[in-house]
């Protein structure tokens, strides 16, 4: 084993020994980070023109978006076939070429609380808030595309994402949201947290289409979602992701550990939308395992 080897290994653990990271995968996907997304050249303008008046999606078109949610699920298995169907589906929602596409999320766990342990850390709750501070401009959904796509019974469809910055007129220009004030926002947040949600923070490239941002707004644009592991499309692609793609799928600052000792086989974890987001959790013969993947 090399030093190289050595240090990366020595740095899965802390200074008392616990498991920062379950595997070096995952330690080097949290070494690489985002890309670096950098406008396009507005060109002759005809690609704008074409994403702000023919195809964005509407309040009208609708029923097209949930249709197209369920046809990236449905074939984001391909990418775990390689070939010409991997190349040609993460293409189709540039992912292609892996290392060239800034497309990623960060999970937010809402309801993180450290109180009893008088930690003094940086919540995900209170950083959203704070980056509401930061921004000119905030778009709230009125619905959420996911849940609505899959009819979900768990959780509620009308705590849609928030959309920041000045590409986030868009969305209430094509009445798919409206803009939402610093308070609202925050609201939002907390009724998600309390329903039992995630947040992600999320860019993705191919939405450029979706919701019709200019080519020149792309580094001025992000989204909060507030996700339900039975239907969030990020945490699908995630769970049918190769190594190669699981670089865009980041925690924020935290790994999931099993405590085995305290599994009971009662199989929450397992059976139902509260469960084990990337679907990680597995019951065999009674005893519980959290395999390989993404967390």
């Amino acid at each position: 084993m090399n030093r190289t080897e050595t240090k990366k290994q020595a740095s899965n653990l802390d200074e008392q020994g616990n498991v920062l990271y379950l595997d070096q995968e995952r330690l080097d996907r949290k070494e690489v980070g985002f890309l670096p997304y950098k406008n396009k050249s507005k060109g002759l303008g005809i690609y704008n023109w074409l994403l702000e008046n023919v195809l964005y999606m509407s309040k009208k078109r609708w029923p097209i978006s949930l249709k197209l949610y369920q046809m990236f699920v449905r074939f984001s298995v391909w990418m775990k076939e390689g070939g010409w169907k991997a190349r040609l589906y993460k293409t189709g929602i540039k992912l292609y070429p892996d290392r060239e596409r800034p497309t990623g999320t960060v999970v937010l766990p809402l309801h993180v609380d450290v109180a009893d342990k008088g930690e003094k850390v940086v919540i995900p709750l209170d950083l959203i808030k704070e980056s509401l501070k930061t921004v000119p401009y905030i778009a709230g959904m009125d619905g959420c595309l996911c849940r609505e796509a899959n009819d979900c019974g768990a959780f509620p469809h009308d705590l849609g994402c928030l959309f920041l910055g000045e590409a986030a007129k868009a969305v209430v220009k094509h009445e798919l949201g409206r803009q939402f004030t610093y308070e609202e926002a925050c609201a939002r947040v907390d009724e998600a947290a309390r329903v039992g949600l995630m947040g992600q923070a999320v860019w993705i490239e191919v939405e450029q289409m979706l919701w019709g941002v200019r080519n020149d707004l792309m580094d001025d644009f992000v989204e909060i979602c507030f996700c339900c592991p039975c239907c969030c499309i990020a945490m699908r692609l995630a769970r049918n992701a190769t190594a190669a793609e699981r670089h865009r799928f980041h925690p924020a600052g935290w790994t999931a550990v099993p405590d085995r000792t305290a599994c009971v086989g009662c199989r929450q974890c397992v059976d139902t939308p509260h469960g084990c987001p990337m679907a990680l959790s597995l019951l065999r013969r009674g005893f519980f395992f959290c395999f390989d993947g993404i967390g």
